[in-house]
């Protein structure tokens, strides 16, 4: 699957999500061939981009039989913080059991360059980073991968 194929997948599975109030194709150019703008239900909006990369053996992957539950997206203060972003986005693809999504998770292990990953049953691999958040009524900052804290 190339990018545009998993931007509309995404979109359509993530527009359905709770507390997710839409999810629409968002591009910034010549840098990003595709991403998405969510919205959640607090105002707050977040951009992540779409990557993808080809199987690399023949063997596709081994789909995960079961969904995580969705876990809480909101802190004690209302906010969304990357991490939690990160997991509840990766429930949500799962829990569509869209055939073309093997697997998703969170990759916020690498400090700094949240976002999610997602094994494809074909064997390919798609790279949802976060490029930018902003809470509600506020603008996002002007430079590519700036993440808040909490949004």
């Amino acid at each position: 699957m190339g990018p545009e194929q998993v931007q509309e997948l995404c979109a359509e599975i993530l527009a359905k999500g709770p507390d997710i109030t839409s999810a629409t194709a968002w591009t910034d150019g010549s840098r990003r061939p595709s991403g998405l703008l969510i919205s959640f239900s607090s105002g707050a909006r977040l951009w992540i981009g779409i990557t993808t990369a080809n199987a690399t053996s023949a063997e596709p992957a081994q789909t995960t039989s079961s969904a995580p539950p969705l876990p809480q997206l909101y802190d004690a203060a209302g906010k969304i913080t990357p991490p939690r972003a990160e997991l509840y986005l990766a429930a949500v693809l799962m829990s569509a059991h869209a055939p073309e999504i093997a697997s998703a998770y969170g990759y916020s292990a690498s400090p700094g360059h949240p976002g999610v990953g997602l094994h494809l049953t074909d064997g390919g691999r798609a790279f949802l980073p976060f490029v930018f958040t902003a809470a509600h009524g506020k603008k996002p900052a002007a430079r590519p991968f700036t993440v808040d804290a909490a949004f």
